[in-house]
């Protein structure tokens, strides 16, 4: 539920239109990099942290409530 609050309204999606670039969230975006494998690396690991926050934010709060009760266990 928080992920949806910190990342609606006018500040929220635009802070997240930024991760998505940043993060090469847009599918046209590579995470490769010919000339480097860390920046393979560092790129693929942005990309993770604005999935992470999609899959969070796309969550239903059902499927929240259950993610939750399972990580405490």
């Amino acid at each position: 539920m928080s992920f949806k609050q910190a990342f609606t309204g006018p500040h929220g999606t635009d802070v997240l239109a930024n991760l998505k670039t940043f993060c090469r969230g847009n599918l046209n975006q590579s995470c490769f990099d010919m000339s480097s494998d860390r920046q393979t690396s560092y790129n693929l690991g942005a990309n993770s942290v604005y999935r992470y926050i999609q899959s969070w934010i796309e969550m239903k709060s059902d499927e929240i409530v259950e993610d939750c009760i399972g990580e405490t266990k």
